[in-house]
């Protein structure tokens, strides 16, 4: 009998140490999400045909210090003019702004969707150095120098209103986009991090950052934002292992109205 206690005493201490492990990594994370997503519900993401609307889509690049941020808008509106998708490109490199590309800024964001009522959905994505504050947008001394969600938030009710809509925020901190105000059932919310996590490739020996590349890797294949958002995890994560770095561990929200939007 003691034997058999001593036994059970032993798995249950396995089992609490190897969940406060899981806990600490991130395996737990998604638990707190809206909708768990893992690497396993890929296949069935992208086994169904995604509903693509037609898009009006803002790329903005917040901050100039390194051109990789530039880089990944400008990628994604070649990938996206691929699915027929009207962009609009925003920089905050003064070199860069020409007549069809202007400062990246809060106002710019919300004035480029003024005529979004020609189009069946938004797509917002923007890439830069992030805190729990919200994205650095370098240019945006009216709003000082930063993109927050509650701003983002009050652009896309005013703007997409009930539509569709996709924001895709890339930068340290991101999680921090995943307020109730931005979580409506007519989103799909795309973070590059944890609330409380960095994220990586902000550098000026890589192209882009980590999550920027492996979401442009994963949209090179048609499919729901689902799964794209599922390979995106999958590929920054071995990213983040190769390098011994600590999970960014990627956040999302699909809002019960669009989770089978996607792109082609």
């Amino acid at each position: 009998m003691i034997r058999i206690i001593a036994l059970a005493l032993g798995v249950g201490l396995l089992a609490f140490l190897g969940g406060a492990v899981a806990e600490r990594n991130g395996a737990l994370d998604g638990l707190a999400l809206d909708r768990l997503v893992a690497p396993k519900s890929e296949s069935a993401a992208d086994a169904r045909p995604p509903r693509v609307p037609r898009y009006r889509a803002i790329l903005a690049a917040g901050d100039a210090s390194i051109p990789n941020f530039d880089n990944a808008a400008l990628t994604l509106a070649n990938r996206l003019k691929r699915s027929g998708v009207e962009t609009t490109v925003l920089t905050s490199d003064g070199s860069l702004v020409n007549d069809w590309r202007s400062y990246a800024t809060a106002w710019t964001i919300d004035a480029a969707l003024s005529d979004v009522g020609q189009w069946e959905a938004c797509l917002v994505f923007v890439t830069s150095h992030g805190n729990e504050y919200g994205l650095v947008m370098g240019m945006d001394n009216a709003e000082r120098y930063y993109l927050t969600p509650a701003r983002l938030a009050e652009i896309l009710a005013y703007r997409c209103g009930e539509r569709p809509t996709v924001a895709i925020l890339s930068g340290c901190h991101t999680g921090t986009f995943l307020t109730a105000l931005m979580k409506t059932e007519n989103r799909i919310i795309l973070t590059a991090a944890r609330k409380d996590r960095t994220s990586f490739g902000c550098s000026a020996d890589t192209s882009f950052t980590y999550f920027d590349e492996c979401l442009l890797e994963a949209m090179g294949d048609a499919g729901t934002w689902e799964g794209i958002f599922t390979r995106t995890k999958v590929c920054v994560a071995e990213k983040e292992r190769a390098e011994d770095f600590e999970p960014s561990l990627l956040q999302a929200f699909f809002g019960r109205a669009v989770k089978d939007l996607g792109i082609e």
